[in-house]
């Protein structure tokens, strides 16, 4: 069973407009989010209902290989999305600064490792999500 990647997408950009949002929503208190929340959060959301949705399915969970293979597809979903969004904050003054101070392989670098997080992120979760909805169907 394979992870529907076009509804993922969707689950990750609702939450990280969400995400967006409640951190406007605090910057008007005067409060803030965690740094890594937002790179974390939507993730984990679109996983955790992905998975669920494949345990509706299937009722039973995804073998190791299988769960690493949609974990890798929907960190691919992330990655395309991410790079979509780019030219949007692209020219964003903390993002123009941080191009011009920061060397060009060590941004590089920062961008595998987040996605590595997210990788592992996908893995955790969409597993987490599937054992969630086998003990709903339980129920």
């Amino acid at each position: 069973m394979h992870v529907n990647l076009i509804r993922y997408g969707l689950l990750w950009m609702a939450a990280s407009a969400g995400m967006l949002l409640l951190g406007l929503l605090l910057a008007q208190f005067g409060a803030g989010m965690p740094a890594g929340l937002a790179t974390v959060l939507p993730p984990m959301f679109a996983a955790v209902l992905e998975g669920m949705r494949i345990a509706q399915a299937t009722r039973a969970p995804l073998a190791g290989r299988a769960a690493w293979v949609n974990a890798a597809a929907m960190t691919g979903v992330v990655a395309v999305l991410t790079a979509i969004q780019l030219p949007l904050y692209w020219n964003n003054p903390v993002v123009a600064e941080a191009r011009q101070t920061i060397p060009v392989l060590f941004l590089a670098g920062v961008c595998v490792l987040l996605l590595a997080v997210i990788l592992m992120v996908n893995r955790l979760f969409l597993g987490h999500g599937i054992k969630l909805g086998l003990k709903r169907l339980e129920e």
